[in-house]
């Protein structure tokens, strides 16, 4: 796919750490790079209704009142679900989770749960992840006795719910803003720095980091902190994962999305999120090692069908897409829909939207593109929608499976209407021009100060201009990557590896421009400095 490449900083010889400051917009680079809990926003300054719950919370705990924790059934939703309960059971707590079933249930808040928990003597519900678009469930939960507190960070409605208490933050994960809310209980009770939080920290950071939210301020200090306590976990469910998906290096961000996060997404997106929890909850050695097992097992199904969704996606398509692209069929998994619109966007640089239909209703999930604000779009369809919510770039939507037609008309012609042709071609940012000079340990060094990585502050990308191909083979799967080696100007060497780059028409003695991020080459064990390949153009010297 051809891509705009987009040099932030134009400008020679300047010092590189500022140009990497400026280009993330950091304000105050103490902080930045100093990401110490004590600088954590306050919970008080978060949530104006704090108090209102956590005396609730006190009360129901000092009490023997049943407490449930009610999650989303992703790694975020699990996360904050396994930080509340962790948490007030170590209080004291009489405390149970509830997480829905995907198929079943869906996402979000329903009657027949509350119901069900309500029979069962709960007095107090604490959404994590859920729960900010559930005006009508909160008035039954009202009227069943039960004080509904809503954490959630999604997109809020027009009307609120007319909730007990509502703790809402858009910019820190659903896993963030329960770490906030169980932060601010210990403190109640006067554990401020018991082990508990540091437990919570490293589930906050693992919520964070699956969901995808920006890794600045309070996000940024959650995980920095977090990664380290995931690193050195103590807890038995986590040890059991790691060494079912041989995870015996560092824990970064890298890890946690592509490895972990995946593993505990699987059993949601397949079977019941529950076993996810127990996981992360478990102290029983031989339970977690069943529990991580079972997990890539399900793992492996859910990669297995997004395959074969995704090729029956990709084949329903016209040669030529739309400017959004809409797949649906009945034998798309509701769990792996996300994925598959998610796949899409990467492939064709499109608005995404998979459907699994169901009678009598069908359910949608939605991934944009930058700058395309996805829940806006689902949201002028909403008289045909039973329900729908999300964020900017990935969103949720239920709808009669008799309204798809319509549907589907009125979102193309809205992404017509709303998307120019350059909104389709994919930027690649650039943080600016290395001169072959620069291409040393030292500016690897300087890089990974600026970890962790994620949305709000990618890994530093470098252009240098000019490269000879030394030389030039496929490697992987199908000839899927692309193995280089590339010589600068000054007779400098240096390997490289474009995964996904496999179809690049590359020769031994093309001159190339290169985009790339810096990394060490750990799979030869002598540390050697490796470019990783964004992308590649033909040198205009």
């Amino acid at each position: 796919m051809k891509k705009r490449w987009v040099v932030l900083n134009e400008e020679k010889d300047q010092d590189l750490r500022q140009v990497l400051l400026k280009n993330r917009k950091v304000e105050d680079p103490d902080s930045f790079f100093q990401p110490h809990l004590y600088k954590l926003t306050a919970p008080d300054k978060l949530f104006s209704e704090l108090d209102l719950a956590v005396e609730r919370i006190k009360k129901a705990i000092k009490e023997k009142e049943l407490i449930y924790i009610y999650g989303d059934f992703d790694v975020d939703g699990i996360a904050g679900t396994a930080i509340l309960w962790e948490t007030i059971d170590f209080l004291g707590g009489k405390v149970l989770p509830y997480i829905p079933h995907r198929e079943k249930e869906g996402y979000g808040l329903h009657p027949e749960a509350l119901k069900s928990l309500a029979g069962e003597g709960a007095k107090v519900v604490i959404t994590v992840d859920c729960g900010i678009a559930a005006a009508a469930e909160a008035k039954i939960a009202k009227k069943l006795g039960v004080d509904l507190i809503i954490t959630d960070h999604h997109t809020k409605q027009p009307q609120l719910p007319e909730a007990f208490a509502i703790l809402h933050a858009e910019k820190l994960a659903g896993s963030g803003v329960a770490f906030m809310v169980a932060k601010a209980l210990l403190e109640s009770f006067s554990k401020r720095k018991d082990e508990q939080l540091f437990k919570n920290l490293e589930l906050a950071s693992l919520g964070t980091i699956a969901d995808i939210v920006p890794l600045t301020g309070d996000n940024r200090i959650i995980t920095a902190n977090g990664l380290h306590n995931l690193a050195s976990s103590s807890r038995i469910g986590l040890r059991a994962l790691y060494e079912a998906a041989a995870l015996n290096k560092k824990i970064g961000t890298y890890e946690v999305g592509f490895i972990i996060a995946p593993r505990l997404n699987a059993a949601g997106r397949m079977e019941h999120a529950l076993d996810s929890l127990r996981l992360l909850l478990t102290r029983k050695k031989e339970r977690a090692r069943q529990l991580a097992a079972k997990l890539s097992q399900t793992n492996e199904k859910r990669q297995e069908a997004l395959k074969t969704a995704l090729e029956h996606a990709r084949g329903s398509l016209p040669s030529e897409p739309a400017k959004m692209i809409i797949v649906h069929h009945e034998s798309y998994p509701q769990g792996v829909i996300g994925l598959v619109a998610g796949k899409l966007v990467d492939e064709f640089y499109r608005p995404s939207l998979a459907i699994s239909e169901t009678k009598p209703i069908s359910k949608g999930s939605a991934r944009s593109v930058s700058g395309f604000n996805i829940v806006e779009a689902i949201g002028s369809a909403k008289e045909l929608l039973v329900d729908h919510g999300g964020h900017p770039m990935a969103a949720g939507f239920s709808i009669e499976h008799k309204n798809l037609p319509y549907f589907k008309n009125k979102m193309l012609e809205y992404a017509a209407k709303n998307l120019k042709d350059e909104d389709l071609v994919p930027s690649l940012k650039i943080d600016c021009n290395l001169n072959s000079g620069l291409l040393n340990p030292k500016t690897l060094e300087l890089v990974r100060e600026f970890e962790p990585f994620g949305v709000g502050n990618p890994e530093p990308t470098f252009v240098t201009e000019n490269l000879e191909v030394a030389d030039a083979r496929t490697v992987g799967n199908e000839g899927k990557h692309l193995r280089l080696v590339l010589r600068t100007p000054n007779h400098f060497v240096y390997d490289a590896i474009g995964f996904g780059l496999g179809g690049k028409n590359v020769a031994v003695g093309d001159r190339l421009d290169a985009a790339y991020t810096l990394s060490e080459d750990t799979w030869r064990g002598d540390g050697r400095l490796e470019l990783k390949i964004k992308d590649l153009r033909s040198s205009k010297s």
